[in-house]
């Protein structure tokens, strides 16, 4: 049982617009029920609001899966509302059980192209739900060793072979720009839904797949493409919604933000890019971070759901070895307004939003003509703040068709 309660901004004063809190009841049970609940909590800060949860069960674990998908979370005593302001206050009580959603009538049809990082997270979790039928996974080599690893009958190297088992929904978690971009329009062309978060397949064709999803009568959705499991585009788009929107500034790139944390504690580059490497956090190329590609493709994607068309780019820094940073805090940050697009690297030290990020966390900062400012934080990379996003997604598109 989900209530909503509107909170209002302060008239006059340049602040975080907040819309709603959410009041949540919620029995733990098992596994899935621990999950799902994590999620619901990830769709309420994608819609604005914060979660007050009354939680019966093992409120520890939940408040570890808020952790892993980069949702703060505190566990607080009753009548503590001061405590309202965290993302996620878990608050412990009784609660009546509910049967857990059983499978539809007949279960979403879900094809997974790539089975790396995100790719094996969202196979895990499909694989365990009756909700969802996996309906194959797109691969480059049959005899990769995978964790976890799907079923031989399900692994396929092309793309006629995933579309030929028709499924309901494809999720682009691929690494390659050009092979995601191929497949999301073939799919989309033949009525297929589209949930990508592939951002090099899609930053440059918005409007193009945007128009295919439109003509062919199919969903197509990219909350993981920017931000990882910060809900950035959904940030966005609330202020969007709010009014006409001046200027965009965020860390959009969660592996430039750990490396820039680790060299700020002293660790060589080296080390720093090793440590990202093993943490998951960076590519074993990690070429379009370094080069502020990816940072670059983010804004421009960003630029083009505020204005309607992404402007030039006017500069874009790049991170090496014996890159001159400034002084202090430094964050890489993507800058854009109607007119251009930056990338660069700036001291923070006063500016707390970026500031304190730690690790390969993500944040954004949109300030609409009015002085409305919308903000978000979250984890920008990894497997579960990922595939999370993915998620969300995922479930939006079951929910509308059940609906």
């Amino acid at each position: 049982m989900t209530a909503q309660f509107a909170i209002s901004p302060q008239a006059g004063r340049r602040t975080p617009v907040t819309d709603a809190v959410a009041l949540i009841h919620i029995a733990l049970n098992d596994e899935r029920s621990l999950r799902d609940a994590a999620t619901d909590f990830y769709r309420q800060a994608r819609l604005g609001r914060r979660a007050v949860a009354v939680v019966a069960g093992p409120i520890n674990d939940l408040a570890a899966r808020c952790e892993q998908i980069g949702l703060g979370a505190v566990i607080a005593a009753p009548h503590a509302p001061e405590l309202v302001h965290e993302p996620v206050v878990l608050v412990p009580g009784a609660v009546a059980a509910r049967e857990l959603d059983g499978p539809p009538s007949t279960p979403l049809r879900v094809a997974i192209a790539g089975c790396g990082v995100v790719g094996g997270g969202l196979y895990q979790r499909l694989s365990a739900d009756p909700r969802f039928e996996v309906t194959g996974v797109l691969v480059r080599a049959l005899e990769r060793t995978r964790t976890p690893q799907p079923g031989a009958r399900l692994l396929v190297t092309r793309t006629d072979d995933l579309l030929a088992a028709h499924p309901d929904v494809i999720l682009d978690c691929l690494s390659d720009g050009p092979a995601g971009l191929a497949l999301t329009r073939r799919a989309l062309a033949e009525g297929v839904s589209v949930i990508s978060a592939n951002k090099q397949a899609i930053g440059a064709s918005l409007s193009e797949l945007s128009g295919l999803a439109e003509t062919h009568d199919a969903a197509f959705a990219f909350s993981a493409a920017v931000g990882g499991g910060a809900p950035v585009i959904e940030t966005l788009l609330r202020a969007r919604r709010h009014g006409p929107i001046a200027r965009i500034e965020g860390v959009l790139n969660g592996t430039v933000n750990f490396l820039l944390n680790q060299l700020a504690t002293g660790s060589t580059f080296s080390d720093a890019l090793a440590d990202a490497r093993d943490k998951g956090f960076a590519e074993e190329d990690p070429t379009a971070d370094l080069q502020g590609l990816d940072a670059s493709t983010k804004i421009t994607i960003l630029a083009d759901l505020a204005w309607g068309a992404a402007p030039s780019l006017s500069v874009v820094e790049a991170l090496s070895p014996g890159a001159a940073l400034p002084a202090g805090p430094v964050r890489q940050i993507a800058r854009a307004d109607a007119r251009s697009c930056s990338v660069t690297f700036e001291p923070v030290s006063d500016d707390t939003l970026f500031a304190e990020l730690p690790d390969e966390w993500n944040a954004l900062r949109v300030i609409c003509e009015d002085g409305s400012v919308f903000t978000c934080r979250g984890r920008g990379a990894g497997r579960w703040p990922t595939a999370e996003s993915v998620w969300a997604d995922l479930i939006d598109l079951l929910e509308a068709r059940e609906s």
